[in-house]
């Protein structure tokens, strides 16, 4: 996925999920294995709406909370995050299968780093000027 261009059809939305994270200090070569072997499967598990954007490790950066690895997606719409609520819910989904098995690879500890945005295309946003005194 060329981050350039995110998944838009249509009059749909354009909105960029991010969520940071940190991968527990003896499990890095593995999940980056466990990546390599699973990041198609993991594509293809998405509900509509959602186009996997891949994930990313920080070579540097000056945030230093927000975990060393991000996830990124491309959502249609804020219905996007429903459909993916409501496929969460299904423990026979891939979508679920997939996300337990990340998650044993996950650093869970509170003081690990970690963030989530939600960013919204400008040309998309409701922006308002605020009057000055």
């Amino acid at each position: 996925m060329d981050l350039r261009t995110p998944m838009v059809k249509g009059n749909a939305m354009r909105i960029v999920e991010i969520q940071g994270f940190c991968i527990r200090l003896d499990k890095q070569v593995e999940f980056q294995k466990w990546l390599v072997e699973n990041e198609e499967r993991m594509k293809k598990s998405y509900p509509p709406g959602i186009e996997y954007g891949g994930i990313y490790v920080a070579v540097f950066s000056s945030e230093k909370n927000a975990g060393e690895y991000y996830g990124i997606d491309f959502l249609d719409s804020y219905g996007a995050m429903d459909r993916g609520a409501a496929l969460g819910k299904d423990p026979t989904s891939d979508w679920v299968k997939i996300s337990e098995e990340f998650f044993q690879f996950l650093d869970t500890d509170r003081s690990a780093g970690s963030s989530h945005t939600l960013l919204k295309s400008v040309v998309d946003a409701t922006i308002m000027d605020v009057p000055t005194a």
